[in-house]
């Protein structure tokens, strides 16, 4: 499996068969993300985009990228409405909802809770989309990756790691909106993942949390897990387990 952190909270993944993955749609209007990435996403192809809520810093490529690579959306129910508005086609949208699992090829895909919030800005306002959620991504004959999403730390990752054991975890540590680093060491401690890679910071001035805090946070609890610190568009592969 390769790994790579666009920046902010999207992240790209290829399978060992050769599924790629991108989950969440912020690239090119993405201020962390490479500017070789822009075109780079696209020439490399991308067969999923996982969507995980619908504010703006997760989801405002999304038509432009799934136009571009003609990659299947897998979104919550509630958002498939709003997905094919953006005439995005129907079949290539894949909705489902949190508990439930779908299979693409290698990978099995499932959707697990949030807590966070998720909503769109239209000309009357900003309005609810659908709910906030995160992913369970299991590929054959390779990891098992947890994309939390934007979220709190919250008890259902204590069955996450029970029912998943999740090689892999992709969490939000910049605080403020998400958890930060204290927070997600605790995440840690319940998910008893082998390997982190640290999102949703370093974006903007508010997002105060680093991987360097959660590196002190996780000694401090006592939890084994290597933190993966790679600057945006660095691609992980060898030794991304530790």
């Amino acid at each position: 499996m390769e790994l790579v952190w666009l920046g902010h909270a999207t992240v790209y993944i290829k399978t060992a068969h050769g599924t790629r993955i991108l989950v969440d749609a912020w690239v090119d209007n993405n201020p962390a993300c490479p500017t070789a990435w822009h075109e780079r996403v696209r020439t490399l192809g991308v067969d999923l985009i996982l969507l995980t809520h619908g504010h703006v810093d997760h989801s405002a490529d999304l038509a432009r990228l799934q136009r571009d690579t003609d990659a299947h959306v897998m979104c919550q129910y509630d958002v498939v409405e709003w997905v094919t508005w953006q005439n995005i086609p129907e079949h290539r949208v894949i909705g489902f909802n949190k508990g439930g699992t779908v299979r693409h090829n290698d990978v099995r895909i499932t959707m697990t809770s949030a807590q966070h919030s998720s909503s769109w800005p239209t000309a009357a306002g900003s309005r609810t989309l659908g709910s906030e959620v995160g992913f369970v991504i299991r590929a054959d004959d390779d990891y098992t990756v947890y994309a939390a999403g934007d979220t709190a730390v919250t008890a259902d990752m204590g069955v996450i790691g029970e029912l998943y054991a999740p090689d892999i975890a992709i969490l939000p540590i910049g605080d403020r909106y998400t958890m930060g680093p204290y927070e997600a060491a605790y995440a840690l401690s319940l998910l008893r993942s082998r390997t982190v890679l640290p999102i949703h910071h370093s974006t903007f001035p508010l997002l105060t949390g680093t991987p360097a805090q959660l590196v002190d946070e996780i000694a401090k609890r006592g939890v084994t897990c290597a933190v993966t610190i790679v600057e945006p568009g660095q691609p992980i592969s060898e030794g991304i387990i530790r």
